[in-house]
């Protein structure tokens, strides 16, 4: 069991859920909250991803990303260090993503037809970040991907499951986690670029180099940075809180734990903000 939970990556799950965090703030903030609704696409967001995680633990070994990782000092992958097979990997990670496109079914008879789709279009997309024949994460294109829909699709998906109101306010809201989203897919790039181009996974480290990718880790938090100030005009100053979370990483900079905890902190304070203004 140990094996299993650590190969949902726990440090990742912030990214699921602090879209969550976010969209439920604003909920409260209009009165518009629903438990089963939100609690079911917070259900189906934890599916996806951990649905992603374990297609990448199995098709990053397959293509021969995680070896390296064996004799290092990098968090060792399930199914790369033999603790779980190959085989036992695609079998969990068809049921999560199953799971979650299930959900989407039923949001999309209870709420909305929208939702039908958007589950099977999430599960392609976890599917497909690191597997298929243009896995997004080979291809440099992940970053946009995580973008979208950790942040805007994410946030807005789970007001409108509620029945909450959608406007360009709520809709600039989900950009906070999907800037911090993607600054933590940066420092996972950058971590790995020397590992990554010799086995042809051309992430945009790769590409672009280290110096872009540590610019860009920096835009994220600049972005997320100006969006809280943009609330806090917009709304009230209250709805600002976020950007006291970004001291965090500023602290310790390109360090997966620190974003995290951003990412997480961001969602939270600005959530708690949107409740009190």
């Amino acid at each position: 069991m140990q094996d299993w939970i650590a190969a949902t990556r726990p440090r990742t799950l912030a990214a699921a859920f602090a879209p969550l965090v976010l969209a439920t703030g604003w909920l409260l903030a209009h009165d518009q909250f629903l438990v089963l609704p939100v609690g079911l696409a917070a259900l189906a967001a934890l599916c996806f991803q951990i649905g992603c995680n374990f297609v990448n633990d199995v098709a990053d070994f397959e293509r021969g990303a995680d070896h390296d990782r064996m004799d290092g000092d990098k968090p060792q992958r399930a199914v790369a260090s033999g603790r779980i097979s190959p085989r036992a990997m695609w079998r969990a990670a068809a049921l999560m993503l199953g799971l979650g496109v299930a959900i989407g079914v039923w949001l999309g008879f209870a709420v909305s037809w929208i939702f039908a789709p958007l589950g099977v279009l999430s599960a392609l997309l976890a599917w497909s970040y690191t597997a298929g024949p243009y896995p997004m994460a080979y291809c440099g294109t992940a970053d946009a991907v995580v973008l979208l829909m950790f942040g805007p699709v994410a946030v807005s998906g789970t007001i409108f499951a509620s029945g909450g109101s959608l406007n360009e306010v709520s809709w600039g809201l989900g950009f906070g986690p999907g800037f911090l989203a993607v600054a933590l897919l940066a420092i996972n790039n950058l971590r790995d670029h020397s590992e990554d181009a010799l086995v042809g996974k051309k992430t945009l480290a790769v590409r672009c180099g280290p110096t872009f990718v540590r610019w860009q880790w920096r835009m994220m938090l600049v972005g997320s940075a100006a969006l809280s100030v943009y609330l806090a005009i917009k709304l009230d100053l209250l709805a600002g809180l976020g950007v006291l979370a970004l001291g965090i990483p500023a602290m310790k900079p390109f360090a997966l734990g620190p974003t995290a905890v951003a990412l997480f902190g961001w969602s939270l304070l600005t959530a708690l903000g949107l409740v009190l203004g």
